[in-house]
């Protein structure tokens, strides 16, 4: 699984495994950072939540998570994430339905292949190709091992950082001889289900190349080859031939738009006859591409180092010096964009791996040109709460940055040839200067944006979040000056600030359901507006204040479960009411209600409350229920209404995001007769 913290409690130890850390978490389950007692390795620890099933999904849930355990064990292939061991937690305060299992699985170092899809700088012809190369790989391998995996896709190929791909969670694959995922089961994503999956029709390995197809395409061609609402999407994989992916991608080589075409075929038996003839056929495009611009696919794959300084000979020290003393004094008059912060880090650079030369010049360089004239326009242009923009630095961290690194260089430089304590000490007093300001501003400001947000009944939430924005820049700024203790302080005060949302958000449901004109007054749409903007900010103040103050109070997070399942169940009666009206208020109303609903019930579940897992349990049942009578009354409507399919669109959208399978099933299964009776979207 990727490395990425995410500030959140978290157990001591789940089995044999130390947990280190939160790296991230999915609508029913946590994934951990830890390490194996027994063996002292990382890994990934994926711990199924079973207070957030829904008893209408439990069974359903167990049995995929068991299913992706027995997989994961089976298949040892360099581009699949290895399963390493599974097991259950058996005591857990809190948890409800029993025990907690959990998968230990290989811990990749990289990020998902939907974040490179939606970076502002994409993947080349040649890395996205081999990357997609390797994945045929794996699909060959486990397919040889008689799994088909269903949901090949973006956020399910996680690539290190030398884009090595990784596939994952074959939660929902095929088994052969399996009757855990039957014929007409329509699981999975809809924006990359093979046309005979959204058909009803049994999946073989030539759906998983569909799939497959739908990602290169999207990586080569920089755009979908179907797009528009989910049963839009349907219709077009069912009906509609995509234009040529270099229809997207004028630079894009001929050969590639006859594989990938090829791959995407209506018919199984026109598409290639195995995963590893696809992948054959995409390395022969690849080598076509390469022999008409020789030396380019080398260039593509090396970072470019050209303006990188080689190590410093004697002779050039002294330029090296000259040059970074003249572009640190240059700094208070011309901003440092990002272009200039990199030109500054390379002359550094040069400068430390020639071993610094002249230690007293190299001191007095970073000291009189660098830090300490930096300290001063840093604690000068912080920023601030309201503060207007045209007072504002817009380089203001990267100046942190570049104090940090200096600091950084002159502590390597002492270290290998000290010179005396005098400009250590000034080093120390010019990064202390700034700590002391910054964390002494972030508790003023922080103070101000508390008496905002607990000021009246409407307070300007939109303003609030972006001032929030600036007190998220001064902590990211403590930490990159490695301002632990002042940092620790920050964290408390970020974790206190959110358990005030917490109750503000409260606060707010209850206007709406306790019998005041609340919801007369500022109309449903503006009332969760405020409440997605505020469980918003709230959950970056969690994930900025760690562990700082132990937890939550129990009592606050038992209110906001308690009022958001009295605001859910009122929103949704009122949604049925439409329905059964025929369809009265529009769709978009409708969809920004769910996605409301959807917010609240995710932030809820965040929340670590131990006590409360009766309360959350509770929660999620009810809404889950509430949901799929949803289903069922948008489910019977005629293909005619393009109401009902906007909203089953929505629902669908909504029962993802919230890991319901089984509601999000019967949504789309209702969707695909839209799809299958050619309704025009």
């Amino acid at each position: 699984m990727p490395d990425g913290a995410v500030g959140v409690l978290h157990p001591d130890s789940i089995g044999p495994y130390r947990v280190e850390g939160v790296l991230g978490q999915g609508a029913m389950s946590v994934v951990y950072r830890a390490t194996d007692g027994r063996t002292g390795l990382p890994v990934a620890l994926k711990l199924l939540r079973g207070e957030l099933l829904a008893a209408a999904e439990h069974d359903a849930v167990l049995a995929r998570f068991g299913r992706e355990a027995r997989i994961g064990l089976k298949l040892d292939h360099p581009n699949i994430v290895r399963v390493h061991d599974h097991g259950t937690l058996d005591v857990m305060p809190g948890r409800a339905l029993g025990g907690a299992p959990y998968l230990a699985m290989e811990l990749v170092r990289g990020r998902e292949l939907k974040q490179h899809l939606d970076s502002d700088t994409p993947l080349t012809v040649r890395q996205g190709g081999a990357l997609m190369a390797a994945v045929l790989d794996a699909l060959a391998f486990a397919h040889a091992q008689g799994v088909i995996h269903r949901d090949i896709k973006p956020a399910n190929i996680l690539v290190q950082e030398d884009l090595t791909p990784k596939l994952a969670d074959f939660g929902i694959a095929q088994i052969a001889a399996s009757d855990l995922t039957q014929t007409g089961d329509l699981l999975g994503t809809p924006a990359y289900m093979a046309p005979e999956i959204l058909r009803g029709e049994k999946a073989d390995a030539r759906s998983d190349l569909f799939s497959a197809g739908v990602v290169l395409y999207c990586l080569l061609a920089r755009r979908r080859p179907f797009s528009g609402s989910v049963a839009t999407v349907m219709q077009q994989i069912l009906f509609v031939e995509p234009p040529p992916p270099s229809h997207g991608n004028p630079d894009l080589p001929a050969p590639f738009d006859r594989v990938i075409l090829k791959a995407l075929a209506k018919a199984p038996a026109d598409r290639y006859a195995c995963a590893g003839e696809f992948a054959e056929a995409l390395r022969r495009a690849l080598a076509a591409a390469d022999s008409g611009r020789a030396g380019t696919p080398a260039a593509e794959l090396t970072l470019v180092t050209a303006n990188r300084p080689a190590a410093a000979s004697a002779r050039d020290r002294a330029a090296l010096a000259v040059a970074l003393e003249a572009a640190l004094r240059a700094i208070p008059g011309q901003p440092l964009d990002a272009r200039r912060l990199g030109e500054l880090l390379d002359l550094l650079e040069g400068w430390e791996t020639g071993h610094g030369g002249d230690v007293r010049r190299w001191q007095s360089v970073i000291l009189d040109a660098g830090l300490e004239p930096l300290a001063g326009l840093i604690t000068a242009a912080t920023p601030a709460p309201r503060a207007a923009a045209a007072n504002l630095r817009r380089d203001w961290m990267p100046l942190v940055r570049l104090f940090a690194a200096l600091s950084r260089a002159l502590s390597r430089a002492l270290t290998r040839a000290p010179v005396g304590t005098a400009g250590a000490e000034r080093a120390r007093m010019a990064a202390a200067r700034i700590a002391f300001d910054l964390s002494g501003r972030f508790f003023l400001y922080s103070g101000e944006l508390n008496r905002v947000l607990m000021d009246g009944d409407n307070p300007d939430i939109q303003m609030l979040s972006l001032d929030f924005l600036r007190l998220e820049i001064l902590q990211h700024a403590l930490e990159e000056l490695g301002a632990e203790a002042e940092l620790a302080q920050s964290r408390g005060a970020m974790l206190m600030f959110a358990v005030q949302v917490i109750r503000k958000v409260t606060q707010i449901l209850r206007a709406c359901t306790d019998g005041n004109d609340g919801l007369a007054r500022f109309g449903v749409a503006i009332i969760l507006a405020n409440i997605e903007e505020l469980i918003v900010m709230a959950q970056r103040l969690f994930e900025t204040g760690g562990q700082a103050t132990g937890g939550l109070p129990q009592d606050a997070v038992a209110e906001f479960i308690a009022a958001a399942g009295r605001f859910a169940t009122l929103s949704v009666e009122e949604l049925r009411g439409e329905i059964a009206a025929g369809g009265a208020g529009t769709a978009e109303s409708f969809a920004a209600r769910l996605r409301g609903l959807g917010q609240l019930y995710l932030f809820a579940s965040r929340l670590t409350a131990p006590d409360c897992a009766a309360s959350m349990h509770s929660l999620s049942t009810m809404l889950h229920d509430l949901v799929t009578g949803l289903a069922g009354d948008l489910g019977n409507a005629p293909v005619s209404d393009t109401g009902a399919r906007a909203r089953l669109t929505a629902l669908a959208e909504m029962a993802g995001g919230l890991g319901w399978s089984e509601v999000e099933r019967i949504a789309l299964t209702a969707l695909r007769r839209w799809a299958m009776a050619g309704v025009a979207a």
